[in-house]
């Protein structure tokens, strides 16, 4: 900033020198003080070229020097311009104070009083020349435009010594001041330079907390332009975090328009009354994604008049949370099931029993007309189709220790395609099926009896579904692999409601008039007994598209069961 000031007062005075050397003035300059001028501006203008130049090449320790470098081309100006033009009768003499201040920038307290001292020297010996007190013929050194301006009267000693205190007292007071003001200044500088270092400190450990948070954030301003997102938002929403920032909320959350709807005033939701809505949104495997949504105005950023600047949302992601919630309530509902199931057995099927038998030893007798006989018959059928729903929720409510052994899963898969496919109603059907085996053997650990179920119900269940379709396409498809076996079955249907996923497997949950929703109840329990996965999707034949996955070796999962067994027989899967 010194460097700056020194230039623009030399580029004035230049300025101000070739002015009079072009006529402009009321002498033209051909006088020797004034080419001294000339050759003085060139000196300082060089010296602070070179001030410059070392403040960038030296190292920060030898600052110091070029600092007491820089001050004395400051008062050496100073003392020249004054020297030239009548001392201290000069119009150049607020020189000398511009100098102390400049010293005060430089070097603080020290530099400013030392410059202080040094300007009340020079300043006295003028006073003392213009008193001819010291007997130095100066005028000669007088620009030429000062002499056109006529012969200048000798001071009196009254008016060099109140010009003489007037500019020491100026001097004294500007390093007083200037110091002061300077070291304020420099502490103000380190004060916020310490909290800069703060700031950003603070700020980078708020990016880390913000980037490590589970839960998904985002900050939305009034316009609905989403001001900032983290990491856990990108992957809850299953877009990148460069997307989701600048953009608008309705385009890249539409669900939280669910809020606005259900709420006629957000900020009633920011204030605490309801802070926490759940949202429903489609996820990428084309299931429902349930996400708790909790939504504040930032602290500190209300106006009275235009509402909230900005809005926080923290969203999360508790699809997981509400699928155990429902696998919870059904076991809760299983053991009451399972309560019921005795009582169930022997207060309705051993009368149903009875009943059909009787009505059957009465169309035996052969006593009935033709319309008796059809009633009995339909009676017969209604108590069969009774008992056998009981019989199935019996073995829903109250299953059997599994009994884990290696079979071939292949072989099992084909003899119960084998047997649904010469069943009545299967034959009846115009139904293709089609059956895809591996050549390869498709050994695994299991219960027989258990993967049984899973395969019936799920044929049964894709039979049905292909039936209310005009191309009736059943397909099974068997895929052995290293670590598991894949089982697909699909189906021609209408497929599944994107509303019905999360229910899917839910016992008693059915969508049709004739279904106990028990089937796909007990495929979810005999692929969870194997450590297994089923995935529910949508088929390329139109229809649902059922994938179950089967580990080959449970051992490390079973091994409380077949403790002994596998220590007496050794297993081989290969």
């Amino acid at each position: 900033m010194t460097t700056f000031a020194r230039t623009v007062a030399l580029t004035g005075l230049l300025v101000l020198t070739i002015s009079m050397d072009l006529g402009l003035g009321p002498k033209p300059i051909s006088q020797p003080p004034e080419v001294l001028l000339y050759q003085f501006e060139t000196a300082f203008f060089v010296l602070t070229f070179l001030a410059l130049l070392f403040t960038y090449l030296l190292p920060p320790r030898r600052l110091v020097a070029v600092a007491w470098g820089s001050m004395a081309i400051d008062l050496a100006l100073a003392c020249v311009l004054v020297a030239m033009t009548d001392r201290t009768q000069s119009v150049f003499i607020f020189a000398m104070p511009l100098a102390v201040l400049s010293a005060a920038a430089l070097l603080e307290r020290k530099g400013a009083f030392f410059a202080a001292s040094v300007a009340t020297l020079v300043l006295g010996a003028f006073a003392m020349m213009d008193l001819q007190l010291i007997d130095v013929d100066v005028s000669t050194w007088r620009t030429a435009w000062l002499h056109a301006l006529g012969q200048r009267r000798p001071p009196t000693a009254q008016e060099v010594t109140i010009a003489l205190a007037v500019q020491i007292g100026a001097l004294y007071a500007t390093a007083l001041l200037a110091s002061k003001l300077v070291i304020e200044l420099s502490r103000a500088r380190d004060r916020a330079l310490v909290e800069r270092r703060d700031l950003t400190a603070l700020r980078q450990r708020f990016e880390d907390v913000f980037a490590s948070m589970p839960d998904g954030v985002m900050t939305v301003s009034t316009d609905g332009v989403v001001r900032s997102a983290n990491p856990a938002l990108a992957a809850i929403l299953s877009t990148p975090r460069e997307a989701l920032v600048n953009a608008r909320i309705e385009t890249v959350f539409p669900e939280l328009q669910q809020l606005d709807s259900s709420t006629s005033d957000t900020q009633e939701i920011a204030r605490g009354e309801e802070p926490i809505e759940e949202v429903w949104r489609a996820a990428t495997d084309g299931k429902r994604q349930t996400l708790a949504v909790r939504v504040e105005t930032l602290r500190g950023l209300v106006h009275e008049l235009s509402g909230p600047v900005e809005t926080l949302y923290v969203v999360r992601d508790i699809t997981a949370l509400r699928a155990r919630e429902r696998e919870h309530r059904n076991r809760e509902r299983l053991a009451s099931v399972g309560a019921m199931a005795m009582a169930v057995a022997h207060e309705i099927r051993n009368p149903l029993a009875s009943i059909s038998g009787s009505i059957q030893m009465l169309n035996a007798q052969g006593q009935v007309d033709e319309l008796g006989a059809s009633l009995m018959a339909i009676v017969v059928r209604e108590t069969e189709q009774l008992s056998a729903w009981i019989g199935e929720f019996l073995e829903f409510a109250r299953p059997s220790e599994p009994s884990f052994e290696v079979l071939d899963f292949a072989a099992l898969l084909g003899e119960k395609v084998e047997a649904w496919r010469n069943a009545p109603n299967i034959r009846a059907a115009e139904l293709t099926i089609e059956v895809v085996l591996p050549e390869v053997p498709t050994r695994l650990l299991g219960d027989a009896h258990s993967l049984s179920s899973v395969i019936w119900n799920l044929l049964v269940n894709a039979q049905q579904a292909a039936c209310e379709s005009d191309h009736q396409v059943v397909r099974v498809v068997l895929v052995a692999g290293d670590q598991a076996h894949i089982l697909v079955v699909e189906d021609s249907g209408s497929g599944i409601a994107p509303r019905d996923y999360e229910h899917l497997f839910e016992p008693f949950f059915t969508t049709r008039s004739h279904g106990t929703g028990i089937g796909l109840a007990t495929v979810r329990r005999g692929v969870d007994t194997h450590r297994g996965r089923i995935v529910v999707g949508k088929s390329e034949l139109g229809g649902a598209r059922f994938e179950v996955r089967l580990p080959r070796d449970l051992r490390r999962h079973v091994e409380p069961l077949l403790r002994q067994s596998l220590a007496a027989t050794p297993v081989a899967l290969d």
